[in-house]
């Protein structure tokens, strides 16, 4: 029986072993590359959604703050009008109540005028109609 370990054997085992690691890392590498790249291009999708997720947050802010600011001018706008209003209509009323005084003091002096000479027609009917 002839020796089973020789140096030829050894070296025919040890190429046998290279050749079969080889082609297990020519297969094996390109797919541990594969999930390196899929990692890396989903990391960069991550990061690119929460950027746009960013920026449609902040379009939104931007967009909410320029509604208040509208809401604000209008309701300052609306409140500056129904101030003019009520000054005007305060103006309005104090002339009117002017007016109501000034013809109210006029009725009195009519009326005192009257009642005045009412008085006085009663007195003259008085002295030229005797009394029975």
């Amino acid at each position: 029986m002839e020796q089973l370990i020789t140096p030829g054997n050894i070296t025919f085992a040890i190429g046998i072993v290279g050749i079969i690691f080889t082609i297990y890392n020519y297969f094996r590498k390109p797919q541990e590359d594969m999930e390196k790249k899929q990692l890396l291009v989903d990391k960069e999708i991550d990061s690119k959604a929460t950027i746009l997720a960013q920026k449609e947050m902040e379009n939104k802010a931007a967009l909410l703050d320029q509604q208040v600011k509208l809401e604000r001018e209008l309701n300052e706008k609306k409140f500056a009008d129904m101030g003019c209003r009520l000054d005007t209509a305060m103006t309005v009323a104090q002339n009117h109540i002017h007016t109501v005084d000034t013809k109210v003091d006029g009725l009195i002096k009519t009326i005192n005028q009257m009642s005045n000479e009412v008085t006085r027609i009663g007195t003259i009917i008085e002295e030229r109609i005797p009394k029975k």
